[in-house]
């Protein structure tokens, strides 16, 4: 039984809780949520739940199927295509206002600086016996990153777009499963991208970022046919 703690809000905590599970597998995609398992699980009344499952319809991680049940959204390799696709179209789009920012802009600078740096070091430090826990906070870093660039355009429109894509569920079902290897070069895919942006040369950049997302698309793909298999 998992206990939800009361700092936060509580709708807040099974938010979390609930992810977790996902991430996990112990609400498998595609699997329809009892309500009432997740009130003896998190060991808390129907109304957070709920609150929490509308609020994980909102960004796309579970969906609302007939008879008001709730569905864990299912894996679909197409879709998960047609996101990278959407995320290189409106990461690209940015690059000319990212490299405004970082030329004006120290604070924002530092950040994306500070991302890729502790970025590093977490991931250098994750090894076979890791928790779900240390891989979520990389894979919190890794969005801030994408994130960041998107901001920079100053469009709440399109952030709001990016957001409905991301946190991307479907990274998150295979994000723990991916090399320490192909992690690392991620990182180091995010710095040439960063350093490109602060030379301010565009055209490098959006190589970059292009080559970044079509190399963790073709991975999250693989991993996903695989386990179809398995």
């Amino acid at each position: 039984m998992e206990k939800v703690p009361t700092k936060e809000t509580l709708s807040e905590r099974v938010c979390q809780c609930i992810r977790r599970d996902i991430i996990t597998g112990h609400l498998k995609a595609g699997s329809t949520i009892n309500i009432q398992h997740l009130c003896d699980r998190y060991e808390t009344s129907e109304t957070p739940i709920r609150l929490a499952l509308n609020r994980l319809a909102t960004e796309n991680i579970v969906e609302h199927s007939p008879r008001q049940r709730v569905r864990v959204k299912e894996l679909n390799i197409n879709l998960c295509e047609e996101t990278f696709d959407l995320r290189m179209l409106l990461e690209c789009y940015c690059i000319p206002y990212v490299i405004m920012t970082l030329g004006t802009n120290e604070s924002i600078r530092l950040r994306f600086q500070k991302n890729v740096v502790e970025n590093l070091e977490i991931v250098q430090r994750l090894g076979p016996d890791d928790t779900i826990d240390d891989y979520l906070i990389n894979y919190d870093y890794d969005m801030e990153f994408h994130q960041m660039l998107i901001k920079c355009a100053g469009n709440q429109l399109l952030v709001n777009l990016y957001e409905y894509l991301n946190p991307f569920l479907y990274v998150n079902y295979v994000f723990n499963k991916q090399s320490k290897e192909r992690l690392l070069n991620g990182i180091q895919e995010h710095e040439r991208i960063l350093r490109c942006l602060l030379e301010g040369d565009e055209e490098q950049a959006r190589q970059a970022l292009t080559t970044h997302l079509l190399n963790s698309k073709q991975v999250i793909i693989s991993i996903l046919k695989i386990d179809s298999i398995l």
